[in-house]
This record gives structure tokens, C-alpha cells and sequence, in this order.
């Protein structure tokens, strides 16, 4: 068995939390200073009083917070391995550039913890979904036995940023394609088109078509932490050469969807939307602040 640390217990963090419990192993959160919302999420995980006690008791830490956070959820890490005097293994799975993944390998290993690169793929393991985390880094390996039902590590190399790599490749896919969507049936909706233009891209797209007014909705519900997601995108397409233009505008389309009133949802209520217009609707309706 071993003892992981999940940082911090959100719809993602805590879903992978269950699956290892589930294969065996003991997980340890925080949930002090959270929201009604993450304390619910964070069901069947064994609650700690704080971040020092979690990096005490685990073997391995795990960072799950959104991109923008990243580097300073490290810190904050690396300060209570500091104070606890650990040094447990700490994967960081978050949506950021390699050059981003070096920086927090850097923080995390100026406090004597050996870093690991990650990134998730898929929803979160429950409810027969299927879920993959990608690492990175000299000790990748050692995460490969924390395989579980629904869930999924594979090991990409030895070299921090790899795995970052496949998530801003992937993401750009998945995301841009959202992005692309709600662009083309907003406009299409304030021609009053929306449901042609739907029933025309479903043919080619399928389910990503049939389902694309949940999507959009979970997507927006997220919007908050999109648009740095497309930034670290369009770093690692300009640090590849190839240019980062279109993920610096689909950074703000993902912002303008956040001032509307759909962005006031969850996640969880957002999923629930499959009526095309009701969603065309709240990305009519400006944000109340």
C-alpha cells in the first residue's frame, strides 16, 4: 500500500483519490479553507488538517489544481515538505507547458523532493469512464504501479516535460475543437441557424457534434482557467516553432465565454445542459458580477 497525497481534492484530484483507494492504497487531502463544493467532492478520502500533515504522511504527492496555479501550488508544496522535514516524491499533473513543468521540477526539487511530470487524459475515472496519466522524469517509473480500475499511467520518458508535452498537444485538440464549436453556433444562433448548422456538422463530427451543447456548457462552467490552458499552449506550439497565434485567440474566446452568465454554473450543473438554445442563451447573458 502506499500513501498518496492528492493537492488538491477537486472533481479530478479527488476521482483519482477513489481510484487508488479502490486499488489498495491510502489517500490523504486537505480540505481546510475549501469550498462546501470541494469538501463534498472529497468523499471517501481521509482528511488531514493541513498541507504540512499531508506531505508527512504521504509517499507520494499529487497536484491537481488548475494551470494558472501550478507553479505556486509547488511552493506551497515544497514549504510543507520543508516544515513536515520529508521529501516525498511529488508528481505535478497539471495542464502547463514543459518550460512550466521545468520551472515547478526546479521548485519542487530546491526542497529536496524528486520531481515527476504528469498530465491526465480523459474525465475523471468514475463511472466506468477511462482515465490515462502520462508521466515524466528520472522516477516516472515508480508511479507506474498506481494503475487502478479506470485508471491508467504510462510512462512517456526520463526527461521532465515530456508527458506536459502530450497534454498540450492533446488539449489543443479537444479544447481548440470546443472553441471552434461554440464560435460557429453562437454565430450561428444570432442568425437564427443553429439547428441546421448542427444537423450539418453532425454527419462529419459524430458525437462530438450530437454532444457539443454539454460540452460547451462544462467548458465554459471551466472558463475561468482556460484561457492560461491556452496560453501554455500557445508557448509550447511557440517554443516548437511552429507558432502559438491561434491558441492566443482561442484564449479569448475562452475569456469572453467567462464574462457570460453560463460561466455562473459547476461543472456538475453544466453537464446537465443538452438544449441547444438554452445554452446559446446563457452565452447571450452577461455575467452577473
Amino acid at each position: 500500500m502506499t500513501t498518496i497525497g492528492v493537492v488538491a481534492p477537486g472533481a479530478m484530484g479527488a476521482a483519482l483519490g477513489r481510484a487508488w483507494v479502490a486499488a489498495g492504497h491510502d489517500v490523504v487531502v486537505t480540505v481546510a479553507g475549501r469550498s462546501e463544493r470541494t469538501r463534498s467532492l472529497a468523499h471517501g478520502l481521509r482528511w488531514l488538517d493541513s498541507l504540512t500533515d499531508v506531505a508527512a504522511a504521504a509517499d507520494v504527492v499529487v497536484s491537481v489544481v488548475p494551470p494558472a496555479r501550478a507553479l505556486g501550488n509547488a511552493e506551497q508544496i515544497a514549504d510543507a515538505c520543508r516544515s513536515a522535514g520529508v521529501r516525498p516524491l511529488v508528481a505535478d499533473l497539471n495542464a502547463v507547458s514543459p518550460a512550466e513543468a521545468e520551472q515547478v521540477a526546479a521548485v519542487l526539487a530546491a526542497a529536496g523532493c524528486d520531481p515527476v511530470d504528469g498530465a491526465i487524459s480523459g474525465p475523471p475515472p468514475e463511472l466506468g469512464k477511462r482515465t490515462t496519466v502520462f508521466v515524466s522524469g528520472e522516477r516516472a517509473g515508480e508511479l507506474a504501479g498506481l494503475g487502478a480500475d479506470g485508471l491508467s499511467v504510462r510512462v512517456v520518458g526520463e526527461r521532465v516535460g515530456q508527458a506536459s508535452a502530450v497534454k498540450m498537444c492533446t488539449a489543443a485538440v479537444y479544447k481548440g475543437i470546443t472553441a471552434l464549436l461554440m464560435q460557429s453556433l453562437r454565430t450561428a444562433g444570432e442568425h437564427g441557424v443553429q439547428e441546421l448548422v448542427l444537423e450539418d456538422l453532425t454527419p462529419g463530427l459524430g458525437w462530438m457534434a450530437e454532444q457539443a451543447p454539454m460540452a460547451i456548457a462544462v467548458a465554459v462552467a471551466k472558463s475561468d482557467r482556460f484561457p492560461y490552458e491556452m496560453g501554455q499552449i500557445a508557448d509550447t506550439q511557440e517554443q516548437a516553432g511552429v507558432g502559438g497565434e491561434l491558441f492566443r485567440a482561442f484564449a479569448e474566446v475562452y475569456q469572453r465565454s467567462n464574462d457570460t452568465s453560463l460561466a455562473e454554473l459547476t461543472p456538475e450543473q453544466a453537464a446537465e445542459l443538452v438544449d441547444l438554445d438554452r445554452v446559446l442563451q446563457g452565452l447571450r447573458t452577461p455575467r452577473q458580477r
